[in-house]
């Protein structure tokens, strides 16, 4: 699948997102769940599938992520455009550049990763700002504008318990990685992969799926699930690492 998000976003699955649906049950399904939502891939291709079949609680402790839906689905993209575009105008070197990464706001949060990728804080002072494009050219405009969406900024595991308990839901856990991306944890105390360990998925009563990286220390705590399925997954980013991930299902 072609990106179908406005920037370069750290785990997306828009590669994987095929491999993912073939590999999911939607019988009796009304609402799927992403307690870590990202750029929102599966869903989106979900949502490609099955027009306007599903409702959709996307979540992301990143409140930026969410304030973007708002301002699509709020018809404010005019005014958010218009925005950037005076903004960017306005760095000349690095210096303004790093001044304005230091601030805390929606417009330096998307400069700082549309134009710089999946690296926030370079700078190349022959980026053309000029090559900016609308959010309405992006194709999760029409996802988060025409489907049925609930949009959070909350804990992954506090959405997770807030929704496992319905059959007909459908839970896609995408968490970050154990210790290497513990910061984008909104509780630094939070462990998902724990909290799952101990509290059965398998008893859950709602279809959950898990991806995640299939390290040996997953293998343990998952090891008594049946429903497994182990792929290559290569970064395409800087790195161009590869490795294994594994699927999880509940039942």
């Amino acid at each position: 699948m072609n990106n179908h998000f406005y920037m370069a976003y750290c785990g997306n699955k828009r590669n994987e997102v095929i491999l993912l649906y073939d590999n999911l049950n939607f019988d009796n399904i009304t609402t799927i769940i992403e307690p870590f939502c990202g750029s929102c891939a599966m869903s989106y291709y979900i949502a490609l599938k099955h027009p306007n079949k599903f409702k959709y609680i996307l979540n992301d402790n990143n409140d930026y992520l969410k304030q973007i839906y708002e301002i699509i689905k709020n018809d404010k993209i005019d005014d958010f455009d218009n925005e950037i575009i005076k903004i960017t105008s306005t760095i000349k070197n690095k210096e303004i550049y790093d001044l304005l990464c230091k601030e805390k706001n929606i417009y330096a949060w998307f400069i700082k990763n549309k134009f710089y990728r999946i690296r926030p804080g370079l700078f190349d002072k022959d980026e053309k700002y000029d090559k900016y494009k609308s959010l309405k050219k992006y194709p999760v405009y029409n996802f988060f504008k025409n489907e049925n969406i609930e949009f959070y900024s909350m804990d992954g595991l506090d959405c997770y318990k807030l929704y496992k308990d319905n059959q007909e839901n459908l839970i896609l856990i995408d968490p970050p990685y154990m210790n290497s991306c513990n910061s984008l944890y909104k509780s630094k105390t939070t462990n998902i992969y724990e909290y799952l360990f101990f509290n059965k998925i398998t008893s859950e009563k709602s279809y959950i799926c898990l991806i995640l990286e299939n390290n040996w220390i997953i293998q343990l705590l998952f090891n008594d699930i049946v429903n497994k399925i182990i792929y290559d997954k290569k970064y395409q980013l800087y790195s161009k690492r590869e490795t294994k991930h594994i699927i999880i299902i509940n039942h």
